[in-house]
């Protein structure tokens, strides 16, 4: 594995536009993935609108694999470019490795519910529909061990979701508005008029 390069003593007070649309557009796709699989799979009796929900849920979810694997993608590059982000706002030591922690866990979570979710379909043999635009058909057999296991573990997947989004927020406002601006961007700069 290469060397991680030195962190520069000019590394960037804010996130860059990428590093920026990655993480707003996957937390509200995220948000509303969550939402509306819990809604369908806790809130709602068999019907028409839990339907609906689910099939929202499944073909936002097979949209969202394409942008989820490349900002796996982005954060990994980013760990190798060290001067190219941010420092972070903890001191080292423990909390900072929290922290650390809870951003790789989002992201494994969210790979993880984004593999298992597709395989409950395949693993009946069925493929999954995307919003009636398409279809992608089971690359598997059926297998019912299979099935159960990946819903068992998509299921898991959204509790421990919620609980890192929940700790994600409470180190964000932990740190107050100087989390927000690093992830807002730059503030736009005063007219000379």
């Amino acid at each position: 594995m290469p060397a991680l390069a030195p962190r520069s003593p000019s590394s960037p007070t804010v996130y860059g536009p990428v590093s920026r649309l990655a993480h707003w557009g996957g937390a509200l796709l995220t948000i509303a993935l969550l939402a509306l699989g819990l809604i369908a799979e806790e809130l709602l009796p068999d019907g028409a609108l839990r339907k609906k929900l689910w099939a929202w849920h499944v073909g936002l979810g097979m949209l969202a694999l394409l942008p989820l694997l490349l900002r796996a993608q982005w954060s990994a590059l980013a760990l190798l470019a060290r001067g190219r982000r941010p420092a972070p706002l903890s001191p080292p030591g423990p909390l900072r490795w929290l922290e650390h922690g809870v951003h790789a866990g989002l992201l494994v979570v969210m790979l993880v519910m984004a593999f298992s979710g597709p395989l409950m379909y395949w693993s009946e043999g069925e493929p999954v529909h995307v919003l009636g635009w398409f279809s992608v058909p089971s690359p598997i057999e059926a297998n019912a061990a299979l099935h159960y296991y990946s819903g068992r573990l998509h299921d898991l997947g959204s509790k421990l979701l919620l609980a890192l989004l929940a700790l994600h927020v409470a180190g964000a406002l932990r740190h107050g508005r100087s989390s927000l601006r690093r992830m807002a961007g730059p503030r736009p700069q005063p007219s000379t008029r």
